[in-house]
């Protein structure tokens, strides 16, 4: 890859910012802002990356396409192809959960154990369009799988790196409250989030992916900077304002 494919690049869309972390012939990685939706979303005319990256690219790719999304408040990285191989390629690495795929988040309470892995079985429901934990003879429940390692523990409050293995909906939201971990600031799965003053969103950030590159055979990976509002809410917590 030469540095100049390597190059970041910071676009604006209708007053969104997104940032291009790499782009070649096959793909685009995006670092998403909190907020904007990845894909359209039936009877909806809100803004999406999808439409922006179509738009924004147009004068050099003739299609953009998607391969996976992550929730609409959380930030972080999401990749596209670029041509229907890659798309084909990069979709059954996703439907095999074989790339990695690490998130950072700030959830509540002190974690006891520094690691561990969770196991749930999750189910959508139509009211307030949200997945709840079921048990595992329920025919409409779907296994949900994911790891996390304590970073740092403040006295209210664990920074936990998590490793996505499935991908169901709000999975980490869902898994960690669960545990009773839940998010800070995800007023969705808890209502006294909303005393929560510092940010309007779960703290959930996609921080890392690895994928095998659909045409170059290799391994490629790649980090999205942690956005200003999870950042200064770990500095809060953590009581001092350098980085992690």
């Amino acid at each position: 890859m030469s540095s100049k494919k390597k190059k970041k690049q910071v676009l604006k869309n209708k007053g969104w910012k997104y940032t291009i972390i790499y782009e070649d012939r096959d793909i685009v990685v995006v670092n998403k802002p909190a907020g904007l939706l990845c894909v359209p979303i039936p009877h909806s005319k809100a803004d999406n990356l999808l439409q922006f990256l179509k738009r924004d690219l147009r004068h050099k790719s003739k299609e953009v396409n998607t391969v996976h999304r992550i929730d609409r408040y959380t930030s972080g990285i999401v990749v596209f192809a670029k041509n229907k191989p890659a798309r084909h390629k990069l979709i059954q690495q996703f439907l095999s959960h074989t790339p990695k795929r690490t998130y950072l988040s700030l959830v509540r309470n002190r974690m006891e154990n520094n690691q561990d892995t969770l196991v749930h079985y999750l189910k959508r429901i139509k009211s307030g369009f949200r997945n709840i934990v079921v048990s595992a003879d329920d025919p409409k429940a779907g296994m949900a799988r994911l790891s996390y390692k304590v970073m740092d523990r403040f006295p209210d409050t664990t920074l936990v790196e998590i490793e996505l293995d499935t991908g169901l909906k709000n999975q980490i939201r869902v898994q960690l409250a669960q545990i009773g971990h839940g998010i800070v600031g995800d007023r969705h799965y808890s209502s006294k989030e909303k005393k929560e003053k510092l940010i309007n969103r779960p703290a959930l950030h996609a921080w890392k992916l690895s994928l095998e590159h659909p045409s170059q055979n290799k391994e490629v990976s790649f980090s999205a900077e942690i956005p200003k509002d999870m950042q200064r809410l770990i500095d809060h917590y953590r009581g001092h304002s350098s980085g992690i």
